[in-house]
């Protein structure tokens, strides 16, 4: 007569300890002999399957969520926009700019006290000042940027004041009114001083330059790095897949096991090996759990998404091999690759820093000339009791305007600075000297990370092609010795070497099979080349510009 008994696996080690301490017990009804009762032990594993998942992925679909919901891809979007925002601000500081100020109005009383000589007493005495004042005035300029480092500015101004000193003891009030129009041109031109309106532009444009070439490169570091956490879940959740299936071999060698021992067919040592042997696959199972709850956690912060999210990821387990030949991965790393541009352009940035902390240290020569035309209503016999707009009107008359003239020519020489000047030269120089070894560094460099890389996938090729031959054997050998122990040919622990022998051989093939997947990524990322599709890799995001957010500017 046999009995079963039914155990549900949870997420709890203390089941382990619990059920290994309970199978001595449990198996003691079967060491009598024949006449005792056979013990069937039938496990329901609680495992994580596809059927349970939120949402099913395959890699693309994973890269596609991570490049509009992670936190890295945001990340990059935005220093992208940054540059571009800087880049368009350089460009437009040679528009033409117009600014407005004003004042309207500034008003100010008081009283103050005053000593004056009166003749009639002979004596100094005191008097009060009673006094007020209030301006207006407003001003716009019109300034154009000149790509030669100077200046042309269009200015025009309008002011006006009105104000009345009042002594006390009677004195009649001293009041005036009066508007003073202004219309200027101006130039500004240095002649010897380093041009920080080109520069500066310059250096927006290679500091965008530098981004957009490495966007695609960061993108791509970005996809790689998916593809590994999607290929760590994919493994976490083969291997919980692979260590219930082991579990269940055990179990069904040790119900075996104890028929047989139940029928004096093996010894008692025979049986407990299989019972120690259920017991330990069956806490490897429970840390597997933990594992693949861990890993599902990491995947999914590295996806944006939230941590109790369950996703089944859909790995192909096809094995897919590529052709690579080392002279054409090294040409097209050189040719797609920014590394060597990046260099240029930090050689470049250096040349411009040291040209102008050289600047520092010459002569400056600066010309300014203007000339503008002031009115003023005080010229003529216009006063308080006229209005504003008569004095307006009288500003402008040609016989109250006074036309200015001004040029000057501005020399400045440095003559001593305790040798500061030369030492920021010396240290520009240095930073130059070190951008220029760096290039041929970024070269060796290259060229070693493409022939690691290269030799990473050959090798994962040839540790994979040794694991599908494996797994075909271990398969084949551990189906024979099921047999061959059922049969009573072979011992208790054949069957377990030959049992733990498939198990290695599954995860050995797993390892394998990841491993040359992400050799296959990571030579992609270096080479910026899908050889699996023989083509070059493009964008798969739009980056962001200055005139795509918030309605442009």
């Amino acid at each position: 007569m046999s009995f079963y008994t039914n155990i549900r696996l949870k997420a709890s080690g203390a089941l382990s300890a619990v059920l290994l301490l309970m199978l001595p017990l449990v198996t003691a009804t079967a060491q009598t002999g024949t006449q005792e009762q056979e013990e069937i032990v039938t496990t329901e594993l609680d495992l994580f399957t596809r059927a349970d998942a939120e949402l099913v992925l395959s890699l693309n679909e994973a890269i596609d969520i991570a490049l509009e919901e992670s936190f890295s891809v945001f990340q990059l979007k935005q220093s992208y926009l940054s540059s571009a925002y800087s880049l368009e601000s350089a460009r437009r500081q040679l528009k033409t700019r117009i600014d407005f100020s004003s004042t309207i109005p500034s008003i100010s009383e008081g009283i103050s006290p005053t000593f004056y000589y009166n003749p009639d007493t002979g004596q100094q005495e005191i008097n009060y000042l009673r006094s007020g004042r209030t301006n207006f005035n407003g001003r716009i300029s019109v300034s154009q940027p000149l790509i030669t480092n100077g200046s042309i500015s269009l200015s025009a101004r309008l002011s006006g004041n009105q104000s009345f000193n009042e002594l006390s003891g009677g004195r009649e009030p001293v009041e005036n009114r009066s508007i003073q129009p202004n219309v200027g041109i101006n130039f500004t031109q240095p002649l010897f001083q380093y041009n920080d309106i080109k520069a500066s532009l310059r250096n927006a444009e290679l500091n965008f330059e530098q981004l957009d070439r490495t966007y695609t490169e960061s993108e791509l570091g970005q996809i790689n790095m998916i593809t590994n956490q999607f290929y760590a879940l994919f493994q976490a959740q083969k291997r919980l897949e692979n260590l219930g299936k082991s579990f269940q071999l055990s179990e069904t060698n040790y119900n075996t096991g104890q028929r047989k021992y139940s029928a004096g067919l093996i010894a008692e040592v025979e049986k407990m090996s299989l019972e120690v042997n259920w017991a330990n696959d069956l806490d490897a199972l429970e840390q597997q759990k933990n594992a693949h709850e861990q890993q599902q956690f990491t995947f999914n912060r590295a996806m944006g998404l939230p941590l109790e999210t369950e996703i089944w990821v859909d790995a192909s387990e096809e094995y897919r091999p590529i052709e690579v030949d080392m002279d054409r991965a090294l040409e097209l790393a050189f040719q797609n690759r920014a590394d060597i541009r990046l260099q240029e352009i930090s050689i470049e940035q250096s040349e411009m820093s040291l040209a102008q902390t050289r600047s520092r240290g010459r002569p400056d020569l600066q010309i300014n000339a203007g000339y503008d035309i002031t009115g003023t209503s005080t010229l003529s016999d216009l006063g308080i009791d006229d209005s504003w707009r008569d004095h307006l009107t009288e500003a402008f008359n040609g016989d109250n305007s006074n036309n200015n003239t001004n040029v000057s020519l501005t020399l400045s020489i440095p003559i001593f600075d305790w040798g500061r000047n030369r030492l920021s030269v010396e240290r520009s120089m240095v930073s130059l000297a070190t951008a220029q070894r760096r290039m041929t560094e970024t070269e060796e460099n290259l060229k070693r990370d493409v022939i690691n890389r290269v030799r990473s996938v050959e090798a994962a090729k040839r540790s994979m092609e040794i694991q599908v031959q494996n797994q075909v054997i271990s398969e084949r050998t551990y189906e024979i010795d099921r047999t061959r122990f059922d049969r009573g040919e072979i011992t208790i622990t054949d069957l377990l070497r030959s049992q733990t022998q498939y198990n290695n051989t599954q995860t050995a093939f797993l390892s394998a099979l990841i491993g040359y997947e992400r050799a296959k990524a990571s030579l992609k990322e270096i080479t910026l080349w899908d050889w699996e599709t023989d083509q070059a890799v493009t964008r798969r995001t739009t980056p962001p510009t200055a005139f795509t957010r918030g309605g442009g500017i």
